[in-house]
């Protein structure tokens, strides 16, 4: 089944689940559209699954979004008074994050992209590279530590 027929015949009950979980429909809705945008975006690892695989993917990632949403809501409440939150925040995040990453070998700077902003598991993520799913978490082991070094 064609990723487009997926979601003819499923996106809109997979935006009713995410809506009762999040008592949000337009955020479940443009979560659900987001997932199916990083499918799409990864079309060969998605192709091959089963309907019941994809639509627990696809869900997992719909609700990492809304409560990653919320917790970015959370964060940028006013504390103790202040009436804006901080407009340079995340870009100095983005920043801090960027080098971060650049103190890893480009082979682990790959993985943990892959695996941490572009919402693959270590599954995907071992089709992509042609690599066992137990070396993928093995060197995502191994870039956490590299990056702890350098944030302690």
């Amino acid at each position: 089944m064609t990723l487009e027929a997926f979601y003819v015949q499923c996106g809109e009950k997979l935006t009713a689940a995410l809506s009762r979980y999040s008592s949000d429909t337009e955020a479940a809705a443009d979560a659900v559209q987001n997932a199916f945008l990083k499918a799409l975006q990864n079309r060969d690892i998605f192709s091959s699954m089963q309907k019941k695989s994809l639509w627990s993917w696809l869900y997992t990632t719909a609700k990492n979004a809304l409560i990653d949403e919320k917790r970015k809501a959370a964060r940028l409440q006013p504390i103790d008074g202040d009436d804006e939150a901080d407009p340079a925040g995340d870009f100095t995040d983005a920043i801090a994050i960027r080098d971060l990453l650049h103190k890893l070998p480009p082979n682990l700077m790959h993985i943990v992209s892959l695996r941490y902003f572009g919402g693959l598991n270590a599954t995907e993520i071992g089709r992509l590279k042609g690599m066992p799913p137990a070396t993928i978490r093995t060197q995502l082991r191994a870039a956490m530590q590299v990056l702890k070094k350098h944030i302690d």
